[in-house]
Order: C-alpha cells, then structure tokens, then sequence
C-alpha cells in the first residue's frame, strides 16, 4: 500500500511540474486544474502498470546517475558541438554492460539524455548497445556499467 502511495505522489509531482512548466503563468485555478488532472492520470498510469505487469526493479545506482545527468548533458553538447565541427569518425557502437542491480530501462533513458550517445536497443536487462560520438564513456554511462563492461 505504501508503495502504492509513493508512486501515485511521484507521478502526481511530476505531472503537475510538466504542466506549470508548461504554462507561462499559474493562476489558482490553472493550478487545482493541474493537480486533479494529474491525481487522475496517477491512478491511471499505477493501473496500466499493474495490468501490464511491469514491476521497478534494478533501481541500485539511479539516484548517483540521475545527479550526473546535468553535466551528461553538458558534456555531451559539448562533444556535439566539437564532432559537428571536426571529424566525426570518433562515432562507435558499443554494448555497455549494467552493474548488477542495474536496470536497462532506466539505466538506458539516462544514458539517451546525452544529446551525444542514442540508445540503439536494449537486448538484454543488463544490456544496452549505444551509438555514441566519443570513444570513452560518459559520466551516467561510467556509473551504471560494469568495470570494463564494453563487449
């Protein structure tokens, strides 16, 4: 039940920040508008889950990568930039294995954040293959695989 609870709220914070990020400006109206819309598309996004059986799993080291998300980000425009405007032959694609407790669904959404890496598919729970356009791993690639887990 508790669980339950947790990811009805989580949804609800992050449906509600969508919105009021997607409005210039919050009236008290626009705002009771946003929150019950969401408490509905929470209920009903825990229901879809539960029906189709998918389960969180794997989250050890989310909360580390998600930090590191911010300068993934910079970091990787940056390599955009630079490979726009010089070679881009440093491109490779590469299987990255997942520490263990490591989940490729959201280990891969991270890593497909950096606007230089795009996550070609996820084969196996502990693999994801990736296109990127630096030869070394990223700081969310470097904390989710394994030690020299490139194969």
């Amino acid at each position: 039940m508790r669980a339950g609870t947790v990811e009805i709220v989580v949804w609800c914070g992050v449906l509600i920040g969508v919105t009021v990020v997607s409005i210039s400006s919050v009236s008290p109206v626009e705002l009771m508008v946003a929150g019950l819309a969401a408490l509905g598309a929470a209920f009903a996004a825990r229901r879809m889950r539960l029906a189709a059986g998918v389960h969180v799993r794997g989250a050890r080291g989310a909360v580390r990568a998600a930090v590191s998300l911010p300068w993934a980000v910079v970091r990787g425009l940056a390599v955009l930039v630079s490979s726009v405007a010089t070679d881009p032959a440093n491109a490779s694609v590469r299987r990255v294995r997942l520490r263990p407790g490591a989940d490729g669904g959201w280990a891969g959404t991270l890593i497909a954040a950096s606007p230089d890496t795009c996550v070609l598919g996820i084969p196996r729970e502990d693999v994801v293959v990736v296109h990127a356009l630096r030869p070394d791993r990223g700081p969310v690639e470097a904390l989710v695989a394994r030690a020299g887990g490139r194969r």
